[in-house]
């Protein structure tokens, strides 16, 4: 039911977690365009779980078919789509592909990302039920269940991938049920603690070495609560933002992030080397990976040809390298630099005739 218009957007969604994610075997997504008016969402993913497939890295622990295909390298279920997404064809929504839509629209390619990537394994089936007791993996919201077009299997109680990453302030990881049976109150009780996180080594080393926050807000809410970053901690128009719960109209991110692909660099996915994010036009800078070990990739803006200078600083503010130094062209540049410094935190800073930008950068 999808419109030509919003097929575009859709589609660019797609590219630019094709040009993140490596993997041999292509990722299915069935996409529903449909009036959602009555039922108040902007979108709606679900993702298709198999666990103890071939190459599994652990046992009894669920994880998104895409992501379970890329490690048996084979479709594992080839009649079965990896995710279903739902998108509410009733709003007000800009088609364009380049993020400079209205401010009273919403970005389609910005939402389309967001639902791509609980698909991707961004995902937990944290529920809170009627008598106010927590669980994972045992009670799904028979809406949702409705909306999927593959079988729902029997979770069983086993964790979700990304539920092994969840933690509380004082560094309990959720899954361990000798501290936190499944069910309990005891999980209800952290599910809305406002103080849950995701402990990843690539996510954290993403987010300046700080465990990123999870959305865990003291009214429980299923499909939002703990399967999102904090709207706090990651306020629209960052980096981050694309995976936190509410999109607003005028809010545009095509970037994942760096803390989004860290999460998904946890999960198991492998990340191509370098990849070019730049669709946004307001987006003066960027360089992936981030974190990076080996090759960075550059790309950067320049609305005429003009002198530039790339450099990278220690956070003392002290120069340690100077990466490119001369006349670039008008339009989007990129530049590769194997990286030859030690491990630490960085600040790249792009100087042109009218631009001074900086950004922090991890090498491992």
């Amino acid at each position: 039911g999808i419109s030509a218009q919003a097929k575009v957007a859709i589609d660019k969604a797609a590219e630019i977690w094709s040009n993140i994610l490596v993997s041999d075997v292509p990722i299915k997504i069935n996409l529903n365009w449909v009036n959602a008016s009555s039922l108040g969402f902007l979108g709606v993913c679900v993702s298709n779980g198999v666990k103890d497939f071939p190459n599994a890295p652990l046992t009894d622990v669920w994880y998104p078919s895409c992501l379970a295909d890329a490690y048996a390298g084979t479709d594992l279920n080839p009649n079965q789509t990896d995710m279903d997404i739902y998108l509410d064809s009733s709003r007000n929504w800009y088609f364009g592909i380049d993020g400079n839509g209205p401010g009273n629209q919403f970005d389609l390619v910005n939402v389309a990302l967001h639902e791509i990537c609980h698909g991707l394994g961004f995902y937990s089936i944290a529920n809170i039920d009627f008598q106010g007791i927590g669980s994972f993996s045992l009670e799904i919201d028979p809406n949702t269940s409705l909306l999927a077009s593959f079988p729902i299997p029997n979770l069983a109680g086993k964790p979700l991938i990304f539920d092994l990453f969840i933690e509380n302030q004082q560094g309990d990881l959720l899954a361990n049920t000798n501290m936190f049976l499944n069910p309990s109150l005891g999980l209800a009780n952290q599910f809305t603690s406002n103080n849950l996180f995701f402990n990843g080594s690539n996510a954290t080393s993403a987010n300046n070495n700080i465990p990123p926050k999870l959305y865990a807000p003291t009214t429980f809410s299923f499909g939002s609560s703990v399967l999102h970053l904090d709207e706090t901690d990651f306020a629209p128009h960052t980096d981050d933002a694309v995976m936190t719960p509410y999109s607003s109209p005028g809010e545009a991110n095509h970037n994942p992030g760096p803390v989004t692909v860290g999460i998904l660099q946890d999960l198991g996915w492998s990340i191509h080397s370098t990849f070019i994010i730049h669709e946004s036009e307001n987006e003066v800078l960027n360089f992936h990976p981030n974190p990076v070990e080996d090759d960075v990739c550059f790309s950067f803006k320049s609305n005429k040809k003009q002198f530039v200078e790339l450099s990278i600083y220690d956070l003392q503010g002290r120069k340690v390298k100077t990466l490119l130094k001369e006349f670039m062209f008008n339009g989007f540049n990129t530049f590769i630099w194997n990286v030859d410094v030690n491990s630490g935190c960085y600040l790249v800073v792009l100087k042109s005739d009218d631009v001074f930008f900086s950004r922090k950068m991890i090498v491992k």
